[in-house]
């Protein structure tokens, strides 16, 4: 007897396209005189500015886990820890357990996270400090102040390290390469200046703009230099030159500048309420988010999913949904420890041997993920930047020439480490040629299993398997080179798993594939998910089957003309799709993808000891009996399905698969000459 089992997860994906901002506003949090907004690279906190107190949320809710800045030491001793004005910026370090803030009070701290412990005081600013940042594996600090000057602190002695002023008036933007090389600031004179990060020497000053700059951003790459200001224009700069790159005209004042950490846009707060997301390569604005006020403050989160905004006059803190972008997520930031390059796997194309693989398509959708410990901030395939989902995965649809195709897939981790993975897509473009079934070759994957290790033994699987392959040797279109057969203990996971992925290189487009599975199946309600049971599987032990939604993908990548899967155990009716076809004349020459099993959700019978099942005595007396010199995939599913209800109490399912690739043909035995 075997268990039932069903076939096959359909996969629903769902496409999302809001039309205004409003659709995209995630969470709104209520907060009073919002100054300052941060989230942890971890993407863990985020932190928000309220005057002079500090409040820690978990990024992306509205759970307040912690609310700090002296409030905690009770009212009347509100200023001995805290700032005793505005916070203006607040910064994580990567590890998330330090926190810098900068302060109207002229002052900078440094909190212990999550305590909220005040670990330091450091002073020595003439004026407000408006800008702070992280430097050299969050060895130092960097701030900015309206008193003009830049400086930096040792954050082990606590002790600054120098103060450099190059400006004629107050600074508004402050940042710092990733690289670690350049330090970047802007001010009211309308100029940026670049400074050696080591010693604070001079680089570069940029007469940038025609009125104040409000915002520097360095790019991930560290490559590029965005500014904005009071002149309504964002330009980009080159690091390797200081010649500017791009420049985008807008209808207001840039308040604020950020790059998503990939790289592949630049989202500016604007003074006429809006959020603006451009694209860096072509200028062009890839989302608009309309808010009520102007737009102060943005900061975009390291998972790349959402945008939060501080607007003039409003006491709600918004954050938006930016999953449209498809961002690809960076948590983490520079370690000069890390020498390990990431590493790339490739899914699809399958079966990549000695780098090269033959494909039949046009196009390709090449799959694949990339990991790294430290974070990924790029990756390029044949030079072209593509978007790296949160748990590493890529795709992206390739256009193939005939012949030789070169890929070349390049990761960049955050500390400049670059993995190369190249390889070559052979096509063979066979569009337009019709299928000939003289010049077919017939495939046949056979698997029979009765002696199990755990699980209860069959009485004809082995016979059945065996039988089938025997009559189609016998009197069809099928040769012995063109067989896998695997039977008892061959019949591994790893066996089954493999020769089946195999036959995706070995099967061409004009060849033509029948399966054959008989033994267990295993059906788990909870997932509505139906396995192949191989011989060393354990009872109870998902992890050990082979479900259903792999085999179905492994079949959708064989590039057959005809795909026939038979399976003597239960399967869902769910494997296939209502449909009809036409004569054995002409549905021929569409590809198809059909399967037929022995029954629904219910245990079939595995026969007599020495027997057929009911299902193979069926399905192997009509390719026995048969006097045609060719018939329809069709006529065998529907006599074997009559047969074996008449004689048992088991109902037999046949048609074209889900989701596999059928084109409305059928698969066509032919008897041998």
């Amino acid at each position: 007897m075997k268990p039932s089992a069903c076939l096959f997860a359909s996969l629903l994906v769902l496409t999302f396209t809001a039309t205004t901002a409003q659709d995209l506003l995630r969470l709104s949090l209520r907060a009073k005189g919002v100054t300052a907004i941060t989230t942890s690279h971890d993407n863990k906190y985020l932190a928000l500015a309220q005057g002079n107190d500090l409040v820690i949320y978990g990024a992306g809710t509205d759970t307040k886990i912690k609310e700090f800045s002296g409030t905690f030491a009770g009212q009347s001793q509100r200023f001995k820890y805290g700032h005793t004005k505005d916070i203006l910026d607040i910064r994580f370090n990567n590890k998330a357990d330090l926190l810098a803030t900068a302060s109207s009070d002229k002052s900078i701290k440094l909190w212990k996270m999550p305590s909220g412990e005040l670990l330091s005081t450091l002073e020595g600013h003439a004026d407000a400090v408006v800008a702070l940042r992280f430097a050299d594996d969050d060895k130092f600090l960097i701030s900015a102040s309206e008193d003009m000057t830049i400086r930096k602190w040792d954050l082990a002695t606590l002790k600054e390290v120098f103060s450099k002023k190059e400006h004629t008036k107050p600074l508004r933007g402050l940042d710092v390469s990733l690289d670690g090389k350049w330090i970047a600031s802007g001010g009211g004179d309308q100029q940026v200046v670049i400074y050696n990060t080591q010693d604070g020497a001079v680089v570069k000053k940029i007469p940038a703009h025609k009125d104040w700059v409000r915002s520097v951003a360095f790019s991930p790459d560290s490559k590029t230099l965005a500014s904005g200001g009071d002149d309504r224009a964002i330009r980009l700069w080159s690091t390797e030159s200081w010649a500017k790159e791009k420049e985008f005209q807008q209808r207001g004042w840039i308040y604020d500048l950020q790059f998503s950490g990939d790289g592949k846009y630049i989202a500016a707060g604007l003074e006429k309420n809006a959020i603006e997301f451009y694209d860096v390569k072509t200028g062009l604005i890839s989302l608009k988010l309309s808010t009520p006020t102007p737009v102060l403050k943005i900061n975009v989160a390291p998972d790349g999913k959402s945008v939060s905004s501080i607007e003039e006059f409003s006491t709600d803190v918004h954050t938006w949904d930016i999953a449209s972008l498809n961002i690809s997520p960076v948590f983490h930031y520079k370690d000069s420890k890390d020498k390990a390059p990431p590493q790339i796997f490739v899914s699809n194309p399958p079966n990549l041997q000695n780098n090269r693989v033959t494909v039949y398509k046009d196009i390709l959708d090449l799959r694949g993920s990339v990991v790294d410990e430290s974070g990924v901030r790029q990756l390029k395939v044949n030079g072209v930047q593509t978007p790296i989902k949160e748990n590493g995965n890529f795709v992206i649809n390739l256009p193939l020439a005939m012949g030789d195709n070169a890929v070349n897939i390049e990761v960049t981790d955050i500390n400049d480490n670059i993995a190369l993975k190249k390889f070559v897509i052979s096509r063979k473009n066979l569009t337009g040629q019709e299928y000939n079934p003289v010049n077919a070759k017939n495939y046949l994957m056979v698997i029979g299993i009765n002696n199990y290790q755990y699980w209860p033994k069959l009485n004809n699987a082995v016979k059945d398997a065996s039988d089938v392959a025997s009559t189609l040797l016998t009197k069809y279109n099928f040769e012995f080179d063109n067989i896998v057969m695997l039977k008892e203990e061959q019949a591994t996971r790893s066996n089954i798993y493999n020769s089946l992925r195999g036959l995706i290189e070995k099967v061409g487009p004009q060849d033509n594939l029948l399966i054959y599975y008989s033994g267990h199946g295993h059906f788990d309600q909870l997932l509505n998910e139906g396995y192949w049971v191989p011989v060393e599987a354990h009872t109870n032990s998902n992890g050990d089957y082979i479900s259903n939604t792999e085999i179905l993908k492994i079949i959708n990548n064989i590039n057959s003309q005809h795909t026939f899967l038979v399976a003597d155990a239960c399967f869902s009716g769910s494997l296939f799709a209502e449909t009809t076809r036409g004569y054995s004349d002409n549905v021929e020459k569409f590809k198809s993808r059909w399967g037929l099993v022995s029954g629904r959700l219910e245990v079939v019978s595995d026969g007599a000891l020495g027997d057929n099942s009911p299902f193979a005595k069926n399905f192997i007396g009509y390719l026995k009996e048969n006097q045609k010199e060719k018939f329809a995939v069709s006529e065998l599913i529907q006599q074997v399905k009559i047969k074996v209800a008449e004689t048992s109490n088991q109902t037999p399912l046949g048609n074209p698969l889900k989701n596999a690739g059928d084109e409305g043909g059928e698969f066509i035995f032919y008897k041998k000459n």
